[in-house]
């Protein structure tokens, strides 16, 4: 859980996956976790291509890691995908 909160901490991109006519569009977000952990929020405007399709389908995952765009990434680096319902 500790490694989690260090996550969500110091990450401030993560990369929002959406749906839209079959198809799945991603977009980088700044983001905040809750103290909790049980919410994490992004802000939009609805000039972005990601607002219809969150209106059209709340359903989304969010990808947050912390890699450096190294080599050795691929066996140090923390990834974690939250799923859920975007209000």
């Amino acid at each position: 859980m500790q490694q989690l909160k260090t996550l969500l901490a110091r990450q401030r991109l993560a990369v929002l996956a959406t749906h839209c006519s079959g198809q799945p569009y991603s977009s980088l977000v700044s983001f905040a976790a809750t103290a909790d952990l049980k919410d994490i929020l992004f802000a939009t405007t609805r000039a972005t291509r990601k607002y219809p399709n969150l209106s059209a389908n709340a359903r989304v995952a969010l990808l947050i890691d912390n890699r450096s765009n190294k080599e050795s990434d691929i066996q140090k680096a923390v990834a974690v995908t939250a799923t859920g319902n975007a209000e």
